[in-house]
């Protein structure tokens, strides 16, 4: 029997884990931990073969009890379970000891099996962590810097697709949509910078490369149930670790909020660099308020052919 302790501080994702895991027959959970602290008397007092432990707790992180854990009590193994795969997750979190790492989305058929592989020693990625894994080893494609386009996508509607659909199938159709995304960027040399739910921020070094980017990704969604609304700006950035910082992405931020589910929206700076090589005709919109904006800013529509 594989004893598992469970690290999350949401009640309801620690009683859903326990319901679905206590089901199988060779799995046994003997404890639950609200946050890091928790957890880590609980694996000094229970032992357990395996903790599954969420990262993003109050106290002490999941990262930090990881390493606690896996000090303290060396033949415990703890697979991570997150809602996140960035790099500044995923790496400190194999460093301070996890043998595996799933993202929440993780079917709970999967997490089972994982729990097993894990037991008997055999490291456990989601697909998503392996993309990213495979992007630190191999250093990945630079972030632009100077004058960058910033893009923003999101899908109109998600929660009322999550209320239409369910959970389940919300869910597959929006991985479908991250795939959809990801592969039009890789296609125009486009970087990602981050995702948060449905939200790509992504990064060109051409302004043309951008704009041609998202009219092949609203071509790819002009059938699909899901509407995506895109906007760009071009300027200047700061680069930091984790990503980008400056009012050239605050603005690019504030061009996608006034778009609607199909439209691509540029600012007058994206406009004027893309103009004559994305090859597609761009129609003044107007003068707009931005929030948190002094003035009024230009925006132009991408026609793309719906």
């Amino acid at each position: 029997m594989i004893r598992v302790l469970v690290a999350d501080d949401h009640e309801v994702v620690r009683h859903g884990l326990r319901l679905f895991l206590d089901l199988q027959e060779d799995i046994e959970v003997v404890g639950e931990a609200a946050n890091g602290d928790e957890a880590v008397a609980a694996a000094r007092e229970l032992v357990p073969d395996v903790v599954l432990m969420d990262l993003v707790m109050p106290g002490v992180d999941g990262i930090t009890a990881t390493r606690l854990v896996h000090d303290s009590s060396p033949e415990t193994r703890v697979l991570v379970l997150s809602s996140f795969a960035d790099h500044e997750r995923v790496l400190p979190a194999l460093q301070a000891g996890a043998e595996g790492y799933l993202t929440k989305d993780t079917p709970p058929e999967r997490v089972a099996e994982a729990v097993r592989s894990i037991h008997s020693g055999e490291p456990v990625f989601s697909a998503e962590v392996l993309r990213r894994l495979t992007e630190h080893a191999v250093g990945g494609r630079s972030r632009p810097e100077g004058t960058v386009t910033i893009v923003f996508t999101d899908v109109e509607g998600s929660t009322r697709l999550v209320d239409e659909l369910g959970d389940e199938e919300s869910r597959a159709v929006l991985r479908e949509h991250d795939e959809v995304v990801r592969q039009r960027l890789r296609d125009h040399g486009g970087i990602e910078v981050e995702q948060e739910g449905d939200s790509f921020m992504i990064a060109f070094s051409s302004a043309g490369h951008a704009v041609r980017c998202a009219v092949d990704t609203q071509r790819a969604f002009a059938d699909h149930r899901l509407r995506v609304r895109i906007g760009m700006n071009t300027g200047d950035v700061l680069v930091e670790h984790a990503g980008y910082f400056g009012r050239t992405v605050f603005m690019a931020s504030r061009v996608a909020s006034q778009a609607r589910g199909g439209e691509i929206l540029v600012s007058e700076a994206t406009r004027a660099l893309a103009a004559d090589s994305a090859g597609v005709d761009l129609v003044d919109r107007g003068e707009h308020p931005l929030k948190g904006l002094k003035g009024l800013h230009r925006l132009y529509e991408v026609i793309w052919g719906r």
